[in-house]
């Protein structure tokens, strides 16, 4: 079993103990638009969580290219503030049609996009409780992309009965489908889908899981682990909300029915006046390395009216040997603050596409320069370098802000993962504001292209290790061209400013040639362009001005 450095770790979180402790580092204000959806006031009222997906420049069934985005939200028993919404786009980005499907007392409701055959489906799984006990448990629905919207295909698919709320999960790769719970008293069970086809197997409980809750997985496919080629990663709490457990089980043995092969590979613990967030855990769908996952872990300490806050990247990346098996444990923030009531952080992650970046955000009354003072909530985020190279380390100067406005009374954050069936260069976010028009709630969601600094625009891209790299010339008119600083494979990526991919090229190059992008016929304005190369650790990004 893979157990990282404790002793470290827990010499961290004592820390809250001391008297003095620095703040973290300030946050930058966001420029990225965000917009409502649902687009009018109602539908939402006092959000307890959420979640997002995305798959961008995909081919629908009619043969267009179409983006495709949801995100959910829900309250508590409600019987009507629950849902899903979705939008369509077309490849340029023009809305095609836009609304919301009612999820009636659904709980915690965890929604991911997927494709199956040449049609685009959504997964959502939650927690179904109006009140009869009989029909209290964890359910999932099928719903499908059709010309007119999001169409249901099958809903109220029972999981488990279960009188107690437990937390519910899913996750969606080309591969297949996730979905993990949490029957308290019971345990965390799994259940696992092949695409295509997506026919779900049994329902799997994990053994020795009794007092274990709050689960999240990802669907891992590459080396290492338990060897089989694709595994379900799992990550989930002690009751006592003071331990975090990591294990993996095998794709295959869940899609049969057997726990045969759960493994704990890490774990660590906070002292018992904290706790811990529920975790959420992210994972490339295809990696040709070992082992690679990151999990997003918040920790709170509430001592009258001060909190003390710890923000942690747990990275496990096996292309960097530089501790052995064992993850590396990054500080994203460690800082106290005296408030008049508490936030939970909730911190959530993402991989960037090329899974050498790994973004997490949070929710935080921190003082910050674009939002000051501590009885407010805010968004903000940071990014994490993981190429296997070094050590996984935070991005200077990538601390921002997710949105510039305060959060709504009970805010929620979700993070679109990492999906190969879409193009998309870039993260899909969703979150609550306060509205001013009664129901007093509205669920925005933002772009933020992977190459640019978290959802800061292009003031000060990352240029990565190549200075001496140029592409030009800057402004262009129809051509852009740069020589190849060493012999690799390099993939070319233009995106407009609204994350719409206009231009992608992969190709081998070699030391000392030149190459030319010809984009005569894309309109005048600003544009993203990123230049990479993994084996030469390059990742040139740079803000271009068409003419």
């Amino acid at each position: 079993m893979y157990r990282m450095k404790k002793g470290l770790l827990q010499t961290v979180f004592l820390l809250g103990t001391l008297s003095t402790i620095t703040p973290s580092t300030a946050q930058n204000s966001s420029v990225m638009p965000e917009t409502a959806l649902p687009g009018f006031a109602g539908p939402v009222i006092r959000p307890q969580n959420a979640s997002s997906s995305t798959l961008q420049q995909v081919i629908m069934p009619s043969g267009a290219t179409e983006n495709l985005y949801i995100h959910s939200w829900d309250v508590f028993s409600s019987p009507t503030n629950n849902g899903i919404a979705w939008r369509r786009t077309n490849a340029g980005g023009g809305l095609i049609n836009e609304n919301f499907v009612p999820v009636k007392y659904a709980n915690d409701i965890d929604a991911v996009l997927y494709k199956d055959g040449a049609d685009y489906y959504v997964l959502a799984a939650y927690y179904y409780d109006d009140g009869n006990p009989g029909a209290k448990g964890h359910y999932y629905d099928i719903y499908r992309f059709e010309p007119g919207g999001l169409v249901a295909v099958s809903t109220m698919n029972l999981l488990t009965l279960s009188p107690t709320f437990g937390r519910i999960n899913v996750d969606a790769t080309v591969y297949g489908l996730a979905i993990t719970w949490c029957v308290p008293g019971v345990g965390i069970y799994a259940k696992a889908a092949a695409l295509s086809g997506a026919a779900f197997g049994p329902n799997v409980l994990m053994p020795g899981t009794a007092a274990r809750v709050d689960p999240d997985i990802c669907i891992r496919r590459g080396a290492g682990g338990s060897g089989s080629g694709l595994d379900l990663q799992m990550v989930f709490l002690d009751n006592t909300l003071t331990a975090l457990r990591e294990y993996r089980v095998p794709f295959f043995n869940v899609l049969s029915g057997s726990s045969s092969g759960f493994t704990a590979e890490y774990t660590t613990s906070t002292p018992s006046a904290n706790r811990i967030s529920p975790p959420r855990i992210d994972c490339p769908d295809i990696w040709s390395g070992g082992q690679k996952w990151a999990i997003s872990m918040g920790i709170n300490n509430v001592s009258g009216t001060t909190v003390t806050e710890w923000i942690y990247a747990v990275v496990k990346n096996d292309d960097w040997g530089g501790v052995g098996s064992f993850p590396s444990t990054v500080n994203l923030s460690y800082l106290s603050y005296t408030t008049g009531s508490a936030q939970a952080n909730n911190p959530v992650v993402a991989y960037n596409n090329q899974s050498n970046r790994i973004t997490v955000g949070w929710m935080t009354k921190q003082n910050t320069t674009v939002i000051p003072g501590t009885n407010d909530v805010k968004y903000v985020a940071v990014d994490v370098k993981d190429n296997g190279t070094s050590a996984p380390a935070v991005i200077p100067g990538s601390y921002n802000m997710i949105s510039n406005t305060i959060g709504a009374f009970t805010p929620v954050l979700a993070f679109s993962g990492q999906n190969l069936n879409s193009n998309f260069n870039g993260l899909y976010t969703a979150f609550s504001q306060y509205n001013t028009v009664f129901g007093n709630y509205s669920m925005m969601y933002k772009h933020r292209p992977w190459p640019l600094s978290t959802f800061k625009g292009v003031a000060d891209l990352n240029k990565g290790d190549h200075s001496p790299f140029v592409v030009s010339p800057n402004p262009f008119v129809n051509t852009l061209s740069f020589t190849s600083p060493a012999q690799g494979d390099y993939k070319i990526n233009l995106m407009s400013m609204e994350g719409r991919l206009v231009y992608e090229y992969q190709c081998t190059l070699t030391e000392g040639e030149l190459y030319q992008l010809n984009i005569p016929d894309i309109a005048s304005g600003t544009y993203v362009l990123n230049v990479s190369s993994r084996e030469n650790n390059l990742n040139y990004t740079q803000k271009m001005v068409k003419k």
